[in-house]
């Protein structure tokens, strides 16, 4: 927003406005909307609407050069001032600038002023009706050329400083005590100008009550400067002041009025308040022409019209471009030096849309040619939740932010792969201050509420996304979209036929995971790893690239949870980040005409051989082996301490002949054999 003063509009254009016409429709058709009208005595005050990109229109100078357009005057109003302070002696103190955030600096002594005199009356209004108090002569006239060019202004009592200047960023977080008499916490990195004896200035937003201006004031320092955006809205923010200048100084000054605002500044002081200019400081250039080379086809297929190069440039003229024609079809900009906002062509030509006028353009459909981009994140996780669905598993949705002490309730130190600590930096509260690393957390939660509503939890899945650290990307962080399955209690209730509850175990939510590899035909591994918050972990393997993990949650980690206790049964976990999945390539595998041999054999396995192992052998012995599953696994009575039953099924067949008996059992013989020699395994009787 921007308000301006109607009266000091015309002072400075020297001639009546017709501000109905030029506020309601010029302003309002160039995109700058009235947001409120107040009258006065004799003035009348507009507030702007000034969109963040056009920091030029924060000033009485940029409303100006808006009215030129109007009047079509094809011509930049001009605001000069009569004191040259090129060529003036040197300061009575040191200025050293150790910061590359201070770009264009320019400071003006004046001696001798008298800062008791009277502000005059037009000043006084003006900056009463725009909602700023009147302070003393130095200070009024300092806000008024602010309001009148756009430049911030900042006035140094010169008998309160300490033998210098230093502009320099600050090394640590560090107090100052403001005009205003509180004391804030400047940021480390800040913009701060110091003296010998420590700040008296946060640069662009507020001065220290050290060296403050008041009626006593004789000496002065006039500091007209430009400073860097960015670093400028960082220190506002983090210290929760916002003034005038900070306001511009956030969007953008033109570094080229840095040396007028000051000769204007010192201009007005020695006017009002008496003095002579001393001396100065100047550290100044202009910026670098801002050039876009155009094509006339860019323009007219962007906005539908049919312009010619003469017509853009007549255009452009009218808003302040400089414009060299290339030939019939090319163009050159030379952007204003005041419009920072022209960074790209794109720019330019809305520049060219908005003189010309928006309702002048006749609407027409757009001829676009698009190539389909398939989402793949969208297209996975739909592919996903629909296998979920398949297999009666419910999906549930939760915040991507968790509790600041998740990790440790996990059991997750800062060691562990799982750990995360991506922190909020403004949380709504210490329930939502981190995002989360994975979706253990945010299952668990879910889980034991149910448990708390209803004594039991269905199966359920989400598909969320997770937040780690990544020195390797831009930002230093990843964010990646992960499979989420957690499986308790009893996967069949007791009741007719059945004389007990048949529990979930790790076979449950290691099926739904090869499910899933099935549905995409990818291979998988699992390989044993461990992991506090588990009892027993595995990492999940797809083509040999690291995609997830599987386990059991560790029973200790409930407990750190509200009502955790609550659940009895071991929880099954599985999460997969689907971001990695691609469909694979299904085999085609011949069909036999031959009937199949199908056979059992319940071998005995001492603990500690992988399946895999037993898997890869018997396939290894012969090519009548078709297929091998798992029908049961077992341990308990009848079963020796430290061995497991396996029940596998095992299918044979020749694609050219029909098998034997004979020919089976020669197969079996010498798998059989090959198990008991390698890994120790017998049939059990």
């Amino acid at each position: 927003m921007f308000k301006y003063s109607h009266r000091f509009l015309e002072k400075l254009a020297g001639e009546k406005i017709d501000y109905l016409d030029f506020d309601k429709n010029w302003l309002d058709l160039q995109g700058f909307e009235v947001a409120s009208e107040v009258k006065f005595d004799d003035d009348a005050v507009i507030e702007l609407e000034v969109k963040a990109n056009r920091p030029d229109m924060l000033s009485h100078l940029g409303v100006l050069r808006e009215y030129y357009v109007y009047k079509n005057y094809n011509k930049l109003p001009s605001i000069n001032s009569k004191i040259n302070i090129d060529n003036l002696p040197k300061l009575p103190i040191d200025v050293e600038i150790k910061s590359d955030d201070v770009g264009n600096l320019v400071l003006v002594c004046i001696k001798n002023i008298d800062n008791t005199r009277k502000t005059p009356d037009f000043v006084v209004k003006v900056l009463k009706n725009l909602g700023i108090a009147s302070v003393n002569p130095v200070v009024d006239l300092s806000n008024f050329i602010m309001l009148e060019i756009g430049q911030p202004i900042h006035i140094y009592d010169l008998d309160k400083l300490s033998s210098k200047l230093e502009f320099c960023n600050s090394l640590v977080n560090q107090k100052l005590q403001t005009l205003n008499g509180s004391t804030v916490d400047v940021p480390q990195g800040s913009i701060i100008i110091n003296d010998a004896d420590g700040p008296v200035c946060l640069a662009g937003i507020i001065g220290t009550k050290k060296v403050e201006i008041d009626e006593n004031t004789r000496n002065i320092i006039i500091e007209s400067a430009n400073f860097d955006a960015v670093k400028l809205r960082i220190a506002s923010q983090k210290t929760h002041i916002s003034t005038l200048a900070s306001y511009r100084y956030e969007r953008g000054v033109d570094a080229n009025i840095t040396k007028l605002g000051a000769s204007l500044c010192a201009q007005y002081i020695t006017e009002v308040c008496g003095g002579q200019v001393h001396s100065s400081f100047v550290k100044f250039s202009n910026s670098q022409a801002n050039i876009k080379t155009l094509n006339i086809s860019e323009v007219n297929n962007l906005l539908g019209t049919k312009f010619c190069v003469q017509d853009i440039k007549n255009l452009l003229e009218k808003y302040y471009y400089k414009i060299e024609i290339v030939d019939d079809k090319t163009f050159r900009a030379y952007a204003p030096n005041y419009r920072l906002d022209i960074e790209q062509n794109i720019d330019v030509i809305g520049d060219i849309a908005q003189i010309y006028g928006y309702h002048n353009i006749e609407p027409t459909m757009p001829n676009l040619s698009v190539e389909y981009q398939p989402n793949y994140n969208i297209i996975n996780s739909d592919i996903v939740r629909k296998l979920m669905y398949a297999q009666n598993i419910s999906e549930c949705i939760s915040y991507s932010f968790i509790h600041e002490n998740a990790m440790q309730m996990l059991g997750i130190d800062e060691n562990n792969e799982l750990f995360g600590d991506i922190k909020l930096l403004n949380p709504l509260s210490n329930k939502f201050a981190i995002m989360r690393p994975n979706l253990i957390y945010s299952m668990l939660n879910t889980m034991i509420y149910n448990y708390s509503k209803e004594g039991e939890c269905e199966p359920i899945f989400e598909i969320g996304t997770v937040f780690r650290t990544d020195k390797n990307t831009d930002t230093g962080y990843n964010q990646s979209s992960h499979l989420a399955v957690a499986l308790v209690g009893n996967k069949i209730s007791k009741g007719f036929g059945i004389d007990k509850d048949i529990p979930y175990d790790f076979y449950d939510i290691k099926q739904v995971l090869e499910l899933l590899m099935c549905e995409y035909s990818l291979n998988v591994n699992l390989k044993m790893s461990e992991n506090s918050a588990f009892s027993m972990y595995a990492k999940i393997y797809i083509d040999n690239i690291e995609s997830g993990f599987i386990g059991i949650i560790n029973p200790k980690v409930l407990g750190n949870f509200e009502n955790g206790k609550l659940i009895k049964s071991e929880i099954y976990y599985m999460e997969l980040n689907i971001d990695k999945l691609n469909m694979g390539v299904t085999p085609l595998e011949q069909q036999s005409k031959y009937p199949s041999i199908i056979r059992e054999y319940n071998l005995l396995v001492k603990d500690g051989v992988e399946y895999k192992q037993i898997k890869e052998l018997i396939l290894a012995q012969s090519k009548l082996i078709r297929r091998i599953d798992t029908k049961d696994i077992y341990r308990g009575k009848g079963v020796e301490k430290g061995y497991t039953a396996l029940l596998i099924e095992v299918e044979y067949n020749d694609y050219n002949e029909t098998l034997n008996s004979q020919q089976v059992e020669s197969v079996e013989k010498l798998w059989l054999e090959n198990l008991n020699k390698k890994f120790d395994i017998v049939l059990k009787q």
